[in-house]
């Protein structure tokens, strides 16, 4: 009986240890935030300090991305636009001014990540 009952206590330690770790993972990155990103920047020329303001300039992109025409239209995640914002904010003074040249410029320091890290 003693056997039993620890069996189900190691199932269902199991169990709670992966609910845990599903609710807790770090969103995927996807790069279409990253650019909607980057047009949030040099296009709108709104580098919000606040993650708010810049997640919602990243939705507004995303929105219009999602046009009638579009064929492949993403999903806004607020989750994994805040990835995206913290990638930006991340970035090193030198390559948020590279980034600040043009929306190519951008999306290469984007890719490329924070201190050439991905």
């Amino acid at each position: 009986m003693k056997k039993r009952s620890l069996l189900w206590v190691v199932i269902i330690a199991i169990i709670v240890g992966l609910v845990a770790w599903w609710f807790n993972r770090t969103p995927a990155h996807d790069p279409h935030y990253d650019a909607a990103a980057c047009v949030a920047v040099d296009v709108m020329h709104q580098a919000s300090a606040d993650d708010a303001d810049f997640s919602n300039n990243i939705h507004i992109v995303i929105d219009n991305e999602n046009s009638d025409y579009s064929i492949n239209k993403v999903k806004f995640d607020a989750n994994v636009a805040q990835v995206s914002v913290q990638r930006y904010k991340s970035l090193s003074p030198q390559q948020k001014a590279v980034a600040a040249q043009n929306l190519d410029t951008c999306i290469s320091v984007m890719a490329t990540g924070p201190d050439n890290k991905n």
